[in-house]
């Protein structure tokens, strides 16, 4: 007998792939597979390895003087945590988003600022044409005199 499954159509793909992206406003955001790695906590402390350009994501208490919270967004699959002082202190580049795979290293998600970055820009769809009469170039106005 088939073991049947109703689609939700509202459904998406989930993500196995651990991914962070550096939003342009210095934010960090994780995809749910780069949370569930880290074990789902509430607050992350974040490191970094100057010489080799990773940034690391390591579970964190509430209590450690260190720790940012993580807060999930609206969609429920992405969640959110500071690091606009972080990227200022490091002088790590912001002002464009940039994705990177992210990578579970002795208990740390890591992402490697040298990796290959994933573009991070949503893709929005087309606009409709617009209603608005056509421009008439210059040019071919009637000039009044």
């Amino acid at each position: 007998m088939p073991d049947w499954e109703v689609f939700d159509r509202k459904a998406r793909p989930s993500v196995k792939q651990p991914l962070v992206t550096l939003q342009g406003s210095g934010t960090f955001s994780m995809n749910e597979a780069s949370y569930n790695e880290i074990g789902r906590p509430d607050q992350v402390e974040l490191l970094f390895d100057k010489k080799a350009q990773i940034i690391g994501f390591r579970p964190a208490s509430d209590k450690s003087p260190h720790s940012y919270p993580i807060k999930p967004q609206q969609n429920g699959r992405t969640f959110q945590t500071g690091g606009r002082a972080f990227c200022s202190y490091y002088g790590i580049e912001i002002g464009k988003a940039r994705r990177f795979a992210g990578e579970m290293v002795d208990g740390v998600l890591a992402i490697d600022l040298k990796g290959e970055t994933r573009n991070a820009k949503r893709v929005s769809k087309p606009k409709a044409e617009s209603k608005k009469s056509p421009r008439i170039p210059v040019e071919l106005r009637a000039v009044s005199g």
